[in-house]
């Protein structure tokens, strides 16, 4: 389990360091909602990982023939069924230990008294009702004289051995309690007992375990033996909602050790119906929240490092329901808003978070070898369901909390419902149609692959939030087991059973085995994979260079002269301050030649994390032409980076220059060039479309500002390009002259007045036109531009 969540840690660590260095935020408020979402449920994952590599089965002390004082209780309220009761009692009575029994009955019930006689159990009743079940047992406490007492929920039947498994460990007079596992017999009652158990086996398994390890084992409202000297020691039982955690933090507080002994040794009943559920669940929620609110602070410095994380960690198990709130509502708003919260490639998302998932399911998988029983291994898919459906209820219990708003302790309902509970899902359903509404209207207001991907997980929560509705419509589902009872589905369902249970009886058996092979191999191609993919998108063209979307872009303009035989940048661009601020470098080149290398300048800027924007005069008539692009591919393909070419090619008329244009094209995609980008230059506005080679042979057009050497200025370029559909698709590089003032504040007036226009490039020094001065200043002037 260490070498998995080891694993595990390197997955998390890999996943984080990519979310931080390549964060791409879109609507900071939806932003800051998936943050909190994403940070809860890492934390959830560590928290139990912490667990896991803690888990420690008690060893017993040297059992010694002294036997101990020891008094048995459970409860009774009024509506509770006699028969249940009963049934305890005699279990209780049935325990070989010598020990003495009590009931503390709530309603003094004649039938119970009777029963009670019958039994040899003591029958406690009182008078002034406070402080609900604590209060009940403290009633009780006053008359037992036992050293020790157990506390039993009445639903709860113990094993006659019960307390042969407890006593020993308080043979270390520093154990206060001794905890065993809470295990039910009504699983398959209905799908709602079945979804609630499942919520509970790993935390009576490795997590309650683990907590043998750090000394925070948590006592349980049922199953629970306690020194009464402990006890004593802060006053009995304490109140709330939830008694039992209040308890253990008192006890643990005033330095009692706890032990966890994992042995099923009594079983009860767990909720069968939504309403017995959601009522304990709401009771719980709202206790464990008033006591990190209220309690914990009075406590903090008595605990020690591990109780204070932990006690500060447990109760915001029920928090999921506001998380859970904040990932349904998410795609509502992101689709209602048409803004997203994080603008990164669903690819991307699954390179990184995928191998996370893989060991988190991995790991899970392998500390089911610490379940208490045979039948609760599995995905628990019953369990989740049933949790994410009952997030209004978590949500609930946590606003309670907040405000102050109080929940009175009723016993939780122990007979379950028959009929359909369509009212206590109603919440769920008015989601399910605020989901699909927003699909509806996104789909129609802005399409696109983040509009897609909402969807996705608009209709993913959709199905989840309708499987946690009918899994509390009982008469549904029990006329439809039987219609799949029935000819002819029974062939097929019982084949799909048998080809599932194959599969998990295959799989998690080894899965467990080889774990940390698995892991590690798993580990060995993720990261082999991550370096190829890094080293492919290093020369890969990033998406705004494609699409022309998000940030606008800026560039500044090189000239090279000749010194010594090569090319060398004129200026200091790379080394001034303001370099930072430019991702394009824009470079006016030789025509190459079919011998002839590229500038070295080149694969300087690449190296410098500037984009080159290379122009040069094209031929198109050579007898070799395609041995001439050939080569000018394989010298672009060695770059180490997306480049952006610009070829200004010479032809007799327009039906020559989109077919040279093409055949260039087509020449680099032969050759497998990844890293090109085509950037289009009109030559003339008039005659756009003719010489236009495609949207598939071009990613940019490039326009100057201003008019010049025959070409159209870009206010006049721009009435032709609206009148054509197909070129509304291809973002706008401007070539843009010296700006007065800072260049960012001119490129975004310019953008604003200019949208589709997506990357400027301003050169080192103004360059002079072939126009007056005076010309040359009113133009410039209309655009904010000097120099």
């Amino acid at each position: 389990m260490r070498w998995l969540v080891a694993v595990g840690f390197l997955c998390m660590l890999h996943f984080l360091w990519w979310f931080f260095t390549t964060l791409r935020m879109g609507y900071a408020p939806l932003f800051w909602l998936l943050a909190v979402s994403l940070g809860f449920k890492l934390l959830k994952m560590l928290h139990e990982w912490v667990h896991y590599v803690q888990v420690q089965e008690p060893v017993p002390p040297t059992y010694t023939a002294n036997l101990r004082r020891v008094d048995v209780l459970t409860t009774a309220c009024p509506g509770e069924p006699h028969a249940m009761i009963i049934r305890t009692l005699e279990a209780m009575q049935a325990i070989r230990y010598p020990h003495t029994s009590y009931l503390c009955d709530e309603g003094n019930d004649p039938v119970l008294r009777a029963a009670c006689a019958r039994l040899g159990v003591v029958h406690v009743t009182r008078t002034e009702k406070k402080n609900a079940k604590a209060g009940n047992i403290n009633n009780a406490l006053r008359q037992a004289t036992g050293e020790f007492c157990v506390v039993l929920d009445p639903d709860h039947v113990p094993t006659p051995n019960f307390l042969d498994e407890v006593m020993p460990y308080f043979e270390d007079e520093r154990v206060g309690f001794v905890q065993v596992v809470q295990a039910y017999g009504n699983q398959q009652e209905s799908l709602v007992a079945k979804g609630a158990a499942e919520q509970t086996y790993h935390f009576y398994g490795p997590l309650m375990m683990g907590m043998n390890g750090y000394g925070t084992v948590q006592a349980i409202g049922a199953n629970c033996t306690f020194r009464r000297v402990a006890l004593d020691s802060i006053g009995g039982h304490a109140p709330g909602l939830t008694e039992d955690m209040h308890t253990a933090m008192r006890l643990h507080a005033e330095g009692w050790q706890s032990v966890y002994v994992p042995k099923v040794v009594s079983r009860g009943l767990v909720p069968a119906s939504l309403a017995a559920f959601y009522s304990q669940q709401l009771k719980w929620s709202r206790g464990a929240f008033d006591l990190l609110f209220r309690v914990y602070p009075k406590l903090l410095g008595r605990f020690s490092w591990p109780q204070r994380l932990h006690y500060l960690l447990l109760p915001l198990y029920f928090f999921s329901g506001v998380i859970a709130l904040i990932d349904l509502s998410l795609p509502v708003l992101s689709l209602g808003l048409s803004q997203f919260p994080w603008l990164v490639k669903v690819s991307d998302l699954a390179v990184h978070a995928l191998p996370l998932m893989g060991m988190s399911l991995l790991i899970r998988c392998y500390a089911q070898r610490w379940l208490r029983e045979p039948g609760e291994g599995g995905l628990h898919l019953a369990g989740g369901f049933l949790r994410i459906g009952s997030w209004w209820v978590y949500a609930l219990g946590f606003v309670y909390a907040v405000v102050g708003v109080r929940v009175p302790y009723l016993p939780t309902p122990k007979e379950g419902r028959w009929g359909n509970e369509w009212l206590l899902v109603l919440p769920n359903l008015l989601l399910v149609a605020i989901l699909l509404g927003a699909c509806k209207y996104g789909r129609l207001v802005a399409y696109g692959p983040y509009t897609n991907t909402m969807v996705l997980l608009a209709l993913l929560n959709v199905v989840i939030l309708l499987a946690a509705t009918f899994m509390g419509q009982h008469q549904v589902l029990r006329n439809f087991i039987e219609d799949m009872a029935a000819k002819p589905f029974r062939g097929v369902v019982l084949g799909l059973h048998q080809v599932q249970a194959g599969v998990v009886h295959a799989l998690v058996p080894r899965l467990r085995r080889f774990g940390p092979l698995v892991a590690l191999s798993g580990l060995a191609l993720v990261g082999s994979y991550s370096y190829a993919r890094e080293s492919w998108l290093a020369r890969v063209p990033p998406e705004w260079m494609l699409t022309g979307t998000h940030t606008l872009r800026l560039g500044q303009a090189i000239t090279p002269f000749e010194k010594h035989g090569s090319a060398t940048l004129v200026g200091l661009w790379t080394e001034t301050p303001e370099a930072s601020e430019y991702d394009i470098a824009a470079l006016t080149i030789p025509a190459p030649t079919l011998t002839g290398p590229l500038p070295a300048q080149v694969d300087s800027l690449v190296q410098r994390r500037r984009v080159p924007l290379l122009t040069w005069t094209a031929r198109t008539s050579a007898t070799d032409q395609k041995a001439y692009w050939q080569h000018l591919a394989q010298q672009i393909s060695q770059i180490p980076g997306p480049v952006m070419l610009r070829p200004i090619l010479q032809a007799p008329n327009a039906a020559a220059y989109r077919q040279a244009w093409k055949e260039m094209v087509r020449a680099f995609r032969k050759e497998q060039v990844i890293n090109a980008v085509w950037v289009w230059t009109p030559v003339a506005a008039d005659s756009l479309m003719q010489q236009f080679p495609g949207v598939a042979y071009a990613d940019w057009i490039a326009s100057p500002l201003l008019a010049q050497d025959g070409a159209p200025d870009y206010a006049q370029l721009r009435t032709y390009l609206s009148e054509n559909l197909a070129l509304h698709q291809l973002p706008v590089v401007l070539l843009a002259p010296t700006p007065k003032g800072n260049p960012q504040n001119v490129a975004q007036r310019l953008n604003w007045e200019y949208p589709e226009i997506k990357a400027i490039v301003f050169p080192i020094s103004p360059k002079p036109y072939p126009e007056t001065a005076t010309e040359w200043k009113n133009r410039q002037s209309r655009h904010g531009l000097g120099g």
